[in-house]
């Protein structure tokens, strides 16, 4: 088994609780008949637009907003059984423009998310330079360490993910090792700037830090 298959195996079914969750609003558990909302400037023109959330089934649910008095929509798959969310606000890229993390799995202890833009007309998704949506994960108890934070530079903030693993679950302390990501984004898509490699560090390394809040949009 690979890496990337212990992280992901290791952070489904780890035996502590997720890392906290961070939006605009409180996430809110709901049913398929209970829409939740956000609210993010998804053009950047300074006008807040409401995101509204509906699971449909337990497998698909539907983003929505109207911009501009343009209705648009998007339907992504969703894992309903644990909960649903509403959408987080971020600004991945700090040009001002509004993405949306969306949860599409949530688990006893790890939330998958993907990533929505609004590209002028449509809410799309984001995706890498093989054209794959994104998908980050946050949580993984003790047995992994998965999430992702922004970092501002001149003109602009990067958007890095964090995928490790424990290395002995026994040892005290714990150290990890694992990968983080470093991207740039622009107009959806996301490019690739740097991927460190790093082995047996402590939870408090900087390379493992992955603060949420910090791609908030309200904080560009």
């Amino acid at each position: 088994m690979n890496r990337t298959s212990i992280i992901r195996t290791a952070a489904i079914t780890g035996i502590s609780a997720a890392l906290g969750l961070v939006a605009v609003v409180p996430a809110l558990a709901a049913s398929s008949a209970d829409p939740v909302t956000t609210v993010a400037d998804l053009n950047g023109d300074g006008e807040i637009e409401t995101v509204t959330a509906q699971l449909l089934a337990d497998n698909d649910q539907l983003i929505s907003a109207t911009v501009n008095g343009t209705f648009t929509s998007i339907h992504l798959g969703a894992d309903g059984s644990r909960g649903f969310e509403a959408p987080r606000v971020a600004d991945l890229n700090g040009d001002g423009r509004a993405e949306l993390l969306v949860a599409q799995s949530v688990g006893a202890n790890t939330t998958f998310f993907t990533s929505l833009h609004f590209d002028g007309r449509n809410l799309s998704q984001v995706v890498d330079e093989n054209d794959k949506p994104l998908s980050v994960a946050e949580g993984g108890g003790i047995a992994a360490h998965l999430g992702y934070q922004c970092t501002p530079f001149e003109g602009g903030r990067s958007f890095e993910t964090v995928a490790a693993e424990a290395d002995d679950l026994s040892a005290e302390p714990l150290t990890y090792s694992g990968t983080r990501t470093v991207y740039t984004l622009r107009d959806g898509a996301l490019t690739t700037q740097n991927t460190v490699s790093f082995s047996a560090r402590p939870v408090t390394d900087p390379v493992l830090a992955a603060d949420a809040t910090t791609c908030d949009q309200t904080g560009s």
